[in-house]
């Protein structure tokens, strides 16, 4: 039998080994948490959300979901203007109509997305950026660039941009889907996932006063099936893969309300909308009598009424008036 001493001793030098063992596993499950913490940049931060001004989102909603908008110029000769910013509508269409000045617009810049990106950066896990149709405005590519510049400055933030293909409440209808989902919690790639099956099952048609606007702005090349002679009509105008494409001709305003309401029926035969947004340039009037017709036929889960601004109003022109829409689930 082995001394006391001996024993002792074999006792203490098992307690220091059972001690080292559970120390190293202590630093084991730090340094995993360590590890796991790492790999998982931006995993405890929000989702920002960003668009630009063509989506017409209504002031509420833009404060309501802390929405970054990126706004877009408009300029008469050597003056230029960011439409929400600096000029009213209503000193938009006064010049539109009594100057002699044609407007031209223009996407903001890479690098006012990019200081836009700065701004939020600092608190957000990742940074999903809707936008127009790529084949409308110009935007979506400045947006793509400022992405890349982002993404070298803030490498633990995820960049996503994303084409729309649509434009005006339509594009506005996917950001406000986008921000309600990311303020629910849902992961980077649910949003992306929500957006990418809601934005084809928008819809925008709108009706113009007359072409003369389209064909100041250089637009008319852009619609299929009016040229030459046809400056007698209304035109009403639709979206198709992102283009702007003519899908009716009506000669008259009460015609083009008719019209508007049975095509959306074509569209949505289930009489369901899972939105309605109501557009118009100086035409309040036309705008509430193309609301009461539409609701008179359709049941509409979210509504949305926006005044046209600067960018749009350039090319549609006074009096234009249409709709966004799409189908309810």
């Amino acid at each position: 039998m082995a001394p006391a001493s001996e024993m002792r001793g074999v006792g203490a030098g098992l307690d220091l080994s059972l001690t080292i063992a559970r120390l190293a596993r202590l630093r084991g499950d730090m340094m995993t948490e360590i590890a796991i913490d790492a790999t998982s940049p931006g995993a405890h931060k929000p989702i920002r959300i960003v668009t630009d001004s063509l989506a017409w989102l209504p002031a509420e909603v833009v404060r309501q979901y802390d929405v970054t908008v990126v706004p877009l110029h408009v300029s008469f000769g050597d003056e230029q203007f960011t439409e929400t910013v600096d000029i009213t509508n209503e000193e938009f269409y006064r010049r539109l109509r009594t100057g002699s000045v044609q407007p031209t617009t223009s996407q903001p810049s890479p690098g006012e997305f990019l200081d836009a990106y700065r701004r939020i950066s600092s608190t957000a896990g990742a940074v999903i950026s809707i936008h127009a149709s790529a084949k409308l405005s110009g935007t979506y590519g400045s947006a793509q660039v400022a992405a890349g510049m982002a993404r070298s400055e803030f490498p633990g933030v995820r960049y996503e941009v994303f084409d729309t293909k649509v434009i005006a409440p339509a594009q506005g209808m996917v950001v406000v889907a986008a921000t309600e989902a990311a303020a629910r919690g849902e992961s980077v790639e649910a949003v992306l996932e929500l957006i990418a099956a809601l934005a084809p099952r928008t819809n925008a048609m709108v009706s113009v006063e007359t072409l003369e606007y389209l064909i100041r702005g250089g637009r008319l090349g852009r619609v299929a099936g009016f040229i030459g002679g046809m400056l007698n009509v209304r035109p009403i105008l639709s979206l198709a893969d992102g283009n702007l494409t003519a899908r009716e001709r009506v000669r008259t305003r009460p015609r083009a309300l008719d019209r508007l309401v049975e095509l959306m029926a074509e569209d949505v035969p289930s009489g369901r909308l899972g939105h309605l947004g109501l557009m118009h340039a100086e035409a309040p009037e036309v705008r509430d009598e193309l609301r009461r017709r539409v609701l008179a036929r359709f049941e509409v889960e979210r509504e949305f009424s926006v005044e046209i601004g600067p960018v749009l109003g350039t090319h549609a022109g006074p009096g234009a008036f249409g709709v966004t829409y799409h189908p309810a689930d």
